[in-house]
């Protein structure tokens, strides 16, 4: 039997392998019965802060590798440079890694995920991936996510989308607003919600693993019963609150 796959995608500033870590609940739950494949943002970021004479001389970053799938160019507009690069890096990645089940996506990534199931829809626009063989998303599962504020991509979400979505919201999020999430939130049909005392982070709470599996297990078999070293008790503390928010770059 053919593993289902699902592809991960990273917020602004982060990388797959950062990524890996902040969804580990998601790695855990699914196990070997799911393929988790976790992109590399095509842009570097922190290359935006070299100088011209840093770049030319050869200057390599070091530390935390800053990758993004756009950054905001703010003048007169707002202006998503960058995403089209992505959108055909992800094209090209549907292409050869494909079929995919559904797409996760955290912050930036998570607006990604929206526009990608967009288009693959055949909402037509000025937004393409190439040419692209792949048929459309069966799920999205969104964290931090928001909508592309800008009114050359209102057309995305013009249509409520009837793909199944789950959505993980923290109420004391600084870095994308409660309004925000919902504006995004409310272009779905029938969203599943899991809100939760925090911030900017995917809660690695035993309540929010529960809510993974229930949305999941219509796409992966197997993953119906709660694995036997999974907790199935809640914190004696309020079941949604995280110890500690998560810390992620600023930018989405």
């Amino acid at each position: 039997m053919i593993k289902p796959k699902i592809l991960c995608l990273h917020g602004f500033g982060e990388s797959a392998e950062l990524f890996r870590i902040r969804s580990r609940n998601l790695v855990a739950l699914v196990g070997d019965k799911a393929e988790l494949v976790y992109p590399d943002a095509p842009i570097d970021v922190g290359a935006l802060h070299m100088t011209a004479s840093e770049l030319a001389g050869g200057a390599k970053l070091t530390g935390f590798v800053n990758l993004s799938w756009w950054w905001l160019r703010r003048g007169r507009t707002y202006e998503a440079r960058g995403l089209g690069e992505s959108l055909a890096f992800i094209g090209r990645l549907l292409n050869e890694q494909g079929p995919f089940d559904g797409i996760v996506g955290f912050s930036q990534g998570a607006a990604l995920a929206v526009l990608v199931a967009a288009l693959l829809e055949g909402r037509a626009g000025p937004l393409t991936m190439g040419e692209v063989s792949h048929p459309p998303i069966k799920f999205l599962m969104l964290a931090g996510a928001f909508q592309l504020e800008m009114p050359i991509y209102d057309y995305v979400y013009a249509e409520q989308f009837s793909i199944p979505s789950l959505h993980f919201r923290g109420v004391y999020d600084t870095v994308v607003s409660s309004e925000r999430s919902l504006k995004l939130q409310n272009c779905f049909v029938d969203p599943a919600v899991f809100e939760f005392v925090g911030g900017h982070f995917i809660p690695q709470s035993p309540a929010c693993a529960r809510a993974m599996r229930a949305f999941l297990a219509p796409f992966i078999p197997g993953l119906a019963e709660p694995a036997a070293t999974e907790s199935t008790e809640e914190p004696a503390s309020n079941p949604h609150v995280e110890a500690a928010a998560e810390p992620v770059p600023t930018s989405a």
